[in-house]
């Protein structure tokens, strides 16, 4: 007996991921999912917050159409600015302390930005948050992915995306409740008349500093601490998950020392080198040849889905409006979706282009409750969608799991287009948007084809063309509908297409680690 307990406590060095196995998963991992997963949700909020206040501020802002435009993308752009930026420092300088800096300093200017009252320093502060919160958007899953090993982090990194859900209900759901009340009172020393939405401003920052502070008591990713050469750095967290996961004693975690065997990148930086420089040299490893064909991939995916989803999502309460008014001039059973785009611009007082009739003597900043509505409808049916995928996605396997979802969803999205009937419609468009919860699987995929070292800059830049895609989707969505109406699902189809074929040519993580093997053996 007692020799069996002396055996039982012997430690022995092991590979990383056994060691993270023998870790356990429990209340340390439902922590870095809760912690990872509100930092992505401050990410969709501060992204697509203006979709909300934009319509309340436009009267005390004076915006016009074209400021309009800047106010719904500016944050899009922000984001995409700094991508690179985070992706690099995150590689360099740890991923923890560049998330509670993104975290703090959006969250300082998004209460800043609502006591402005000039519209092109509203619209300049909006891009500052965008490039701020970059840096949570930029790395967020490896950060969560390098607590979990092989089995569990596909798994946390699709749940981790239920957060961009439970944002898109967060953002209509404030909404609804502080921008249909009619107070407002003024602050003397600025000269500012503080109305609902300049709270409600306020209110859409505060999520990133509540996740700064639960980052703030998670360690750096062991993962990343390997590559730094801090060996006894890791043993002590993943003692300390041991711990928390099983309730047991240090002493008990049968581990000595790590083994770490991944393979070198090659990217090595001078002492006191150019920031420029480092982050030049951080990068050209995704472009070379072992890289290179994954790197191009993984982008092409992440702009193309957030291209289709956002031309659709962007729109979507406006295709629901034309086809109501439509719908009061024929039955039901005749509304198309098409026919009732046209028919809205036809009644328009500016037929060519529609947002002229926004334009009147009398500014309306009253808000169409409708909308709240939806997104919150849309934000729940995207949480079921996350937590399926979470559950499903290592039965199923992640390429068949994507594949699935966009044969699905394109198929609803075409019917959407031939049926008539304003309730087939609306379920067709609606199922068609839980294309975009393919993102999350995508970075599950994008997660395991890297080393540790490019592996937060790999993210960085697929997610920095994905948010280029939401961009690019948003503007051109509204005009293709308008113009081409009856060819734009066949347009998204064929793009969809092109996705599936690409994610049958992307390596597979098995394949790509082999291939390091076999180099390093070599």
């Amino acid at each position: 007996m007692a020799h069996t307990m002396v055996m039982e406590k012997v430690k022995i060095a092991k590979p990383f991921d056994e060691a993270l196995c023998l870790a356990g998963f429990g209340k340390f991992n439902i922590y870095v999912l809760l912690a990872t997963g509100l930092c992505l949700m401050c990410v969709i909020i501060e992204s697509m917050c203006a979709m909300f206040i934009t319509p309340a501020a436009q009267c005390d802002l004076n915006l016009d159409l074209s400021q309009k435009g800047l106010m719904y993308s500016i944050s899009f752009l922000g984001i995409v600015s700094s991508s690179h930026m985070w992706g690099y420092l995150a590689d360099t300088k740890g991923r923890k302390i560049v998330l509670i800096v993104s975290l703090v300093s959006s969250a300082v200017v998004g209460f800043i930005c609502s006591f402005v009252s000039l519209p092109w320093l509203f619209i300049l502060l909006r891009f500052i948050n965008g490039f701020l919160i970059g840096g949570s958007s930029a790395i967020i899953y490896a950060f969560a992915g390098e607590f979990h090993d092989d089995i569990f982090r596909p798994k946390v990194v699709s749940w981790i995306a239920t957060f961009v859900a439970l944002g898109n209900m967060y953002l209509p759901g404030l909404a609804w409740v502080v921008l249909p009340q009619n107070w407002s009172f003024e602050i003397p020393y600025i000269n500012l008349l503080f109305r609902p939405w300049r709270l409600l401003a306020i209110i859409y920052s505060m999520p990133s500093l509540l996740a700064a502070f639960l980052i703030f008591f998670l360690p750096e990713s062991p993962k990343y601490l390997l590559t730094q050469g801090k060996h006894k750095e890791v043993m002590v967290i993943l003692t300390k998950i041991f711990c928390v996961n099983t309730g047991k004693k240090p002493g008990d975690y049968a581990v000595s020392s790590i083994i770490w065997s991944e393979a070198v990148t090659g990217v090595q930086h001078e002492e006191n080198e150019n920031m420029f420089k480092s982050m030049w040299r951080q990068t050209v490893p995704l472009f070379k040849r072992e890289f290179l064909v994954k790197t191009l991939l993984v982008c092409f995916l992440q702009f193309s889905i957030f291209l289709t989803t956002s031309s659709i999502i962007m729109w979507y309460p406006q295709i629901l409006n034309s086809m109501t008014e439509y719908g009061k001039n024929e039955s039901e059973s005749k509304v198309t979706m098409c026919k009732s785009i046209l028919f809205d611009e036809e009644t328009t007082v500016a037929a060519e282009t529609s947002g002229k009739s926004l334009i009147s003597k009398t500014c309306r900043d009253t808000v169409n409750t409708e909308v709240f509505l939806v997104s919150l409808v849309v934000g729940i049916a995207y949480a079921c969608c996350y937590v399926f995928i979470g559950s499903v996605i290592n039965i199923l396997g992640k390429k068949n799991l994507l594949v699935g979802f966009l044969v699905v969803t394109t198929v609803s999205g075409l019917c959407a287009q031939l049926l008539s009937g304003y309730s087939l419609i609306q379920i067709g468009l609606g199922i068609f948007l839980m294309a975009g919860t393919g993102i999350g699987i995508v970075n599950a995929i994008s997660v395991d084809l890297y080393p540790t070292q490019i592996r937060g800059m790999a993210l960085a830049v697929s997610l920095m063309f994905g948010r280029f895609g939401a961009m690019t989707g948003s503007n051109i969505g509204g005009p293709l509908m308008s113009q081409i109406c009856d060819y734009t699902f066949y347009i998204i189809a064929t793009i969809h297409i092109l996705i599936i074929i690409v994610v049958v040519l992307l390596p597979s993580a098995q394949k790509s680690r082999t291939e390091v093997e076999t180099k390093e053996e070599r």
